[in-house]
């Protein structure tokens, strides 16, 4: 038997090495971006307070058992012994996944990735063998520690006394609020560098999970200013230049649009040079039409750079507003602005049922998805590109009338894996490669044709990517996207340096159809200059001279501010919009 101080100290001492080890495994899994061995210990003291908050939480109880055991000794101890165990497995899960979440999405453990979690498991089968491999063996290792040492060590008879346990339990507390000023510990207290990965291992796994769940469904409208100073903030202004005669269109017009899955500028030689560039076709297609040097998405993920592209509607940051339907129901899409003489579809080689994308496409006149395809060339997300980039041109050249069509390509998701290609070393670059490829055998057969003197063809990417470099999840190279418009609707080459979204594409297909009225934004031939997106804790506004970095978990601009708060302003107008229709 021990005492209460001695058994408070060993569980500290395992639980907070536990945690030291979690912050070194994180570094080592992202090794790529860890610049400095000696920052460790840094890294380890700016998070100890998150630490010691969760010690605070886990320690809560058995004090208690430990009051009820001087009353029913023997029913605390089985209580016990399975407290424990719950408690060693939970912390050992979130902080085994913990560095992949960063890894693959540029944020911390959250149950966000359950919603890609289909019927067919191609989000679990996206991850690679390797992540499963190294996950698994960190759970099994501390489960077996836990089992030879630790439930022994945790889980005995503790002398407890009346006073010794409330002394305790009051140092819990203070564990767990982690300050004694009014504000509590939040999740700022451990960002101390300029270095993202840095911030992100010392902030625990745990803790972030914890506020990031509990605390999910208090976002579904956040409120920054009053109404007159959301107007006052963001008084619109008239574009200063207009490209509206570079492309000519009619009531016959065709227009396709193509979203290419995860193409990073990065990847694009045409606007980021050779480094990563894995794109001859799409490099080849931006010096014939109307390019835009400086386009952004809307998020990181495929389900908000959909929802930007078909309805304008700008990423909810921890949104996912594609959960919605009822009120996606009431906003305008893109399909719903074609006439009847116009023939609408939508193309993906994927399952609909993923994060709820279907809702998008419920208006076109024609859906094919992954089991409209008849072919073995798959992967574990669907149909290969080159099957359905086929038949989708295959289609475009036997319909008759005049057609939108859209088309959402798969291949370049993880995990990467494309058959028989091997252009590049890196996987999620040579996987781009492939789909550049895929891409330019159905523009040249649809350049044969004479349908393409009357089309015109929007050419981006659903979101860019963390990927090859590893860039900090806020930072502007993660969003920046190719952006162009080709076909024989287009009348001259031209690169425009203004900054715009793919939340103005809807715009600008509106605009085609005479439309100045349903969206919102500007078209992208009238460039605002200005192009907001979020990522899973923050919002961000590019416009010219300024990017400004705004964190939610925070409450705070990851760098000093150097405009005035208006991707707050424009976020609140957005967010009220949708859910007040």
């Amino acid at each position: 038997m021990v005492g209460a101080y001695t058994y408070y100290l060993r569980a500290a001492k395992y639980i907070l090495l536990l945690f030291a080890a979690a912050k070194l495994y994180f570094l080592l899994v992202n090794m790529a971006s860890f610049e400095d061995v000696l920052s460790f210990p840094e890294i380890w003291w700016n998070g100890i307070r998150l630490d010691l908050s969760i010690l605070g939480y886990v320690m809560v109880l058995p004090l208690l058992l430990g009051l009820l055991a001087l009353v029913l000794p023997r029913f605390s101890a089985i209580f016990s012994l399975v407290y424990w165990w719950l408690i060693w497995l939970f912390i050992t899960i979130v902080v085994a996944v913990d560095p992949y979440f960063f890894n693959y999405w540029g944020q911390k453990t959250n149950l966000g990735f359950t919603q890609f979690l289909g019927k067919e498991n191609a989000g679990l089968d996206s991850i690679e063998t390797s992540t499963y491999v190294i996950a698994l063996s960190f759970i099994v290792l501390a489960a077996y520690w836990f089992y030879r040492y630790g439930q022994r060590l945790l889980v005995q008879k503790v002398a407890h006394t009346w006073l010794s346990t409330l002394l305790l339990l009051v140092g819990s507390i203070g564990f767990i609020r982690g300050s004694i000023d009014k504000v509590p510990i939040n999740v700022s207290s451990a960002y101390f560098s300029s270095n993202n990965l840095y911030n992100n291992a010392a902030v625990n796994a745990v803790w972030n999970f914890l506020a990031t769940e509990v605390e999910r469904d208090k976002h579904a409208a956040l409120v920054f200013f009053e109404d007159d100073e959301v107007i006052a903030l963001l008084t619109d202004t008239v574009p200063k230049n207009d490209y509206a005669d570079l492309v000519v269109v009619n009531d016959s017009t065709n227009i396709i649009l193509i979203v290419l899955e995860s193409f990073s500028a990065k990847a694009v030689g045409f606007l980021s040079g050779p480094t990563y560039g894995a794109t001859p076709k799409l490099d080849e297609l931006m010096s014939q039409g109307v390019s835009f040097k400086n386009a952004y998405a809307s998020s990181f993920r495929s389900d908000k750079g959909l929802l930007a592209i078909t309805t304008g509607i700008p990423s909810g940051a921890r949104q996912t507003l594609t959960n919605f339907p009822a009120e996606l129901a009431a906003v305008p899409n893109i399909f719903q602005l074609f006439k009847a003489n116009y023939k609408t579809s939508f193309y993906y080689g994927g399952n609909l049922e993923f994060a709820n994308i279907k809702v998008l496409f419920k208006d076109a006149d024609m859906v094919k998805s992954q089991w409209s395809f008849n072919s073995i060339n798959r992967n574990a997300w669907g149909v290969h590109d080159e099957v359905v980039f086929d038949e989708f041109a295959n289609d475009f050249l036997k319909e008759q009338q005049p057609q939108f069509k859209m088309i959402f390509s798969l291949s370049s998701h993880e995990p990467f894996d494309v058959p028989n290609f091997n252009a590049k070393k890196e996987p999620y670059l040579n996987s781009i490669a492939y789909t550049d490829s895929c891409l330019g055998v159905m523009i040249d057969k649809l350049k044969a044709s004479p349908k393409w003197k009357n089309t015109v063809v929007i050419i981006t990417a659903d979101h860019g990517s963390i990927r090859p470099d590893n860039a900090p999840i806020y930072d502007t190279i993660n969003y920046k996207i190719p952006l162009l418009m080709i076909g024989g609707a287009v009348q001259s080459f031209a690169m425009i340096n203004e900054i715009v979204s793919q939340a103005d594409i809807p715009a600008t297909i509106a605009w085609f159809l005479g439309d100045t009225t349903s969206f919102a934004q500007h078209p992208i031939v009238k460039p605002s200059n200005r192009a907001f997106y979020s990522y899973h804790d923050g919002i961000t506004m590019v416009s010219p001279n300024c990017t400004q970095y705004f964190d939610l978990g925070q409450k705070n601009y990851l760098f000093p501010a150097c405009n005035p708060p208006i991707e707050k302003a424009y976020y609140q107008r957005a967010n009220k919009s949708f859910f007040n229709r």
